[in-house]
């Protein structure tokens, strides 16, 4: 909504009733009074590029998932990226201003939502550069703003800005986590910092790809780099003890929280078996799409406690580093979330199923997103916001 702050917010409470607010910015603060705020502070480097092909005609690349490549030299660096064409070959030679990306590995077809500029492939390419420029440099001088494919337009200069949020800090998202885009400087200042976190988890453009699996659990879901401040994380917990309500802001910081029990139920789980060292530890923080499951025991781990163990003997000034393919569909129970503002999301999308899940049921999504429908909500990236707790234990 321009300008940010103005959009409309749709509010379901914990007992199901939905309320209409006109003003976000204006509204917003009655709502979330006495709360902890955790925001995804990830910001979002260039990652479209319009290459030149061989035959000398241009075509989208997108990168998919920096990883940890971002500030490595383009000569040791291997990009998982998408080439807007559905026949690219192995060896194919892409080209933007000195920069060579040539394909090593063809993964298979990229498919996006019918609203998108076609389809693709995901590939993963080697970059040639004259000098040692970093990936976060090149990406710099020869990318545009990665805006949503369903736009359908190409990137503004307004974009740089609307695109983030007013907090972003530390490049590595392939798009934004649009919830906190909602949130004004001035916003964020009545909030407060006493009643803020923040983490970061870098936003994949897997975020975009459609679920067109019958069952959905047989989708794919995306991996995404994350890194949460102890210090945050503690204060978290703090909350969690003296049970100060606490509102997550994006399906990104949903993840990540929730991503962050499961790896402290693994590190638990790996400390009582006697399974110590740095490879354990790094497989404790490393979560695939449906590990949740095998984790999930007669013996229920507190969140508190799944939090405490990922700090444990940590100075609060470290970072905890990780990796989450966490899939959250109908069937999963939150252990952390109770709040979630979030966008209207497309209907095929992994962010929907998440939406689905924490509200309990697909009917309940479908009445509320009929309603705002109805009144006129815009939806998607640059709309308009929701505001959702989980229904009562029980309901």
């Amino acid at each position: 909504a321009e300008p940010r702050g103005s959009s409309r917010l749709i509010r379901v409470d914990e007992e199901g009733k939905i309320h209409h607010h006109k003003h976000f910015a204006k509204e917003i603060l009655s709502l979330i009074d006495r709360s902890h705020i955790v925001f995804n502070e990830s910001k979002v480097v260039n990652a479209r590029l319009n290459v030149t092909r061989k035959k000398g005609d241009e075509v989208e690349m997108m990168i998919l998932d920096l990883g940890d490549n971002l500030q490595k030299n383009c000569s040791d660096a291997k990009l998982k990226v998408m080439v807007r064409e559905e026949d690219a070959q192995c060896r194919a030679m892409y080209s933007v201003r000195g920069a060579k990306f040539r394909v090593v590995n063809v993964i298979g077809p990229w498919i996006e939502d019918e609203y998108s500029n076609g389809n693709g492939t995901e590939v993963v390419v080697e970059c040639e550069v004259q000098d040692e420029a970093t990936v976060a440099s090149l990406l710099d001088s020869v990318g545009t703003v990665p805006i949503p494919p369903y736009l359908n337009r190409e990137a503004e200069i307004s974009d740089v800005s609307a695109y983030n949020n007013v907090f972003a800090s530390g490049e590595g998202s392939v798009a934004a986590p649009t919830a906190g885009l909602h949130f004004t400087d001035k916003l964020m200042a009545e909030i407060g910092n006493e009643n803020i976190s923040f983490l970061t988890l870098h936003v994949g453009a897997g975020t975009f790809k459609p679920v067109i699996t019958e069952n959905a659990r047989e989708h794919e879901m995306h991996g995404e780099n994350f890194a949460v401040n102890v210090g945050e994380i503690q204060r978290i917990i703090e909350c969690l003890q003296v049970g100060k309500r606490i509102i997550v802001v994006g399906t990104t910081s949903c993840r990540t929280l929730e991503s962050l029990y499961w790896c402290g139920v693994k590190t638990i789980a790996q400390k009582s078996s006697l399974k110590t060292g740095a490879a354990a530890q790094e497989n404790a923080m490393e979560l695939t799409q449906d590990e949740w499951r095998s984790l999930t025991d007669s013996s229920e781990v507190a969140a508190i406690d799944a939090l405490q163990a990922v700090i444990q003997g940590k100075d609060p000034s470290e970072y905890v580093h990780g990796r989450t393919s966490l899939m959250i569909a109908p069937g999963y129970d939150f252990k952390v979330v109770e709040n979630l503002i979030t966008n209207f999301h497309a209907p095929d999308s992994t962010l929907m199923l998440l939406v689905s899940a924490f509200l309990g049921s697909s009917d309940k999504v479908r009445k509320v997103y009929h309603e705002a429908q109805d009144l006129g909500y815009r939806f998607l990236s640059y709309g308009d916001a929701c505001f959702f707790s989980r229904p009562k234990r029980g309901d």
